[in-house]
């Protein structure tokens, strides 16, 4: 299964956390795949990110998906740090840190021939 979840603007907190945490602390989440899109390492998307590190048993691959910092390599490093991966809940879960190949936030379609591609959503800049 795969869950997508795109931050929605600067300054958002991540309430659902403190309303939720106790409920689901021993929840085990059957969740193969996680894209957390626009990720930039705010306290709300680390602490969201953190819930599923350690509850999804099933977890395989984790990626974050952000600006030009998440290539950066000191970056990475200080993310491993905070989002604790060695208290993760699957030993098996590989994690990835990417960055957005187009930072237009809109959808590429221009025209109503676009619809006849492959994906018309997927970035041609």
């Amino acid at each position: 299964s795969l869950f997508f979840f795109q931050a929605s603007h600067y300054g958002a907190t991540n309430c659902w956390r403190r309303k939720h945490w106790r409920k689901h602390k021993s929840l085990d989440i059957c969740l193969k795949t996680l894209v957390l899109d626009n990720y930039r390492g705010l306290k709300s998307q680390i602490n969201f990110a953190t819930f599923f590190i350690r509850n999804a048993t099933k977890l395989e691959n984790m990626i974050f998906t952000g600006g030009r910092s998440n290539g950066n390599a000191y970056f990475i490093a200080r993310q491993q740090k905070l989002l604790e991966f060695e208290k993760r809940a699957s030993k098996t879960a590989h994690f990835h840190f990417t960055t957005k190949k187009c930072y237009y936030d809109w959808v590429h379609i221009k025209d109503v021939y676009d619809l006849s591609i492959a994906d018309p959503f997927e970035c041609t800049c």
